[in-house]
């Protein structure tokens, strides 16, 4: 089983850190993730890809995308925040539309995709998006105030009262997604969250020692949201502890599915 995981990257505003492994059902680890910072050190670009396909297709999707993503690093980041949405929002477009490029090029690769969650962070807010189950977590003092709601099949019948959280585990469906980058159907619609509303903009304050947490559901899949708090509290304020705290428990609480996880904890001034 393969586990990678690299050393803190200090700013002078942000400790980062990641893990991934690969889940004890796979063969190969078709999650991929992005986490580095604007050349002049005042953002973050953090990326969490759960690629979908077999055959090593959702691998190389994932890598279309944070291939995609990569290439904001090489722009001057808009300084207004609504500006910074919509180059996000840009970007996952042009992810779908490679990944459908390379799918359409190869029978190996068709209906190859990648759920993903993307996020745009500074020393004072973040904003972010997704498509499908990856996940962005926001914890102040251990606690969530913040998490993404997951494009799924089991989401759906959660909030429509059709299942309830302890028949999740057992579902037949409880790996559909309902919005993805690629994935079969070239005219298929994809969902991408939150929508920008003017009166309530999707823009996210960041506080001294808030953690945000992107993760692919190999590790929210096995890990629930009260240890992840748990987790939090034990980690020190620390990036490492906590991503090597969250692989070991998803581990141990079965760990089928690949697993990522970037950890990004806020210090010093403002």
């Amino acid at each position: 089983m393969d586990n990678l995981s690299t050393p803190q990257r200090l700013s002078t505003w942000a400790k980062v850190h990641h893990v991934t492994c690969l889940g004890k059902n796979h063969e190969k680890n078709e999650d991929n993730y992005l986490l580095e910072f604007w050349p002049d050190g005042s953002s973050l670009l953090a990326v969490v890809a759960d690629g979908m396909g077999g055959n090593m297709a959702g691998e190389v999707a994932a890598q279309i995308a944070v291939d995609t993503f990569r290439k904001l690093l090489d722009r001057t980041l808009p300084a207004d925040s609504r500006e910074r949405y919509d180059l996000l929002l840009e970007t996952f477009y042009a992810a779908d539309r490679a990944i459908r490029e390379q799918a359409s090029q190869s029978f190996q690769f068709l209906g190859m995709g990648t759920t993903i969650v993307a996020a745009i962070i500074t020393p004072t807010e973040y904003i972010h998006l997704y498509a499908g189950d990856c996940r962005l977590y926001h914890l102040r003092n251990s606690k969530i105030i913040h998490v993404t709601a997951d494009h799924s099949i089991m989401r759906l019948l959660l909030d429509s009262g059709q299942i309830t959280r302890d028949q999740i585990a057992s579902h037949p469906m409880r790996s559909v997604v309902s919005s993805c980058l690629g994935g079969k159907g070239g005219n298929s619609q994809i969902s991408i969250d939150p929508k920008w509303n003017d009166s309530k903009p999707p823009i996210y304050q960041l506080e001294t020692n808030d953690f945000l947490l992107l993760s692919s559901d190999g590790m929210h899949g096995s890990v629930p949201d009260e240890t992840i708090q748990e987790l939090v509290q034990q980690s020190d304020n620390s990036p490492e502890k906590l991503a090597a705290f969250l692989r070991d428990t998803a581990l141990k609480n079965g760990g089928q599915d690949d697993l990522t996880v970037v950890v990004i904890n806020l210090f010093g001034e403002k």
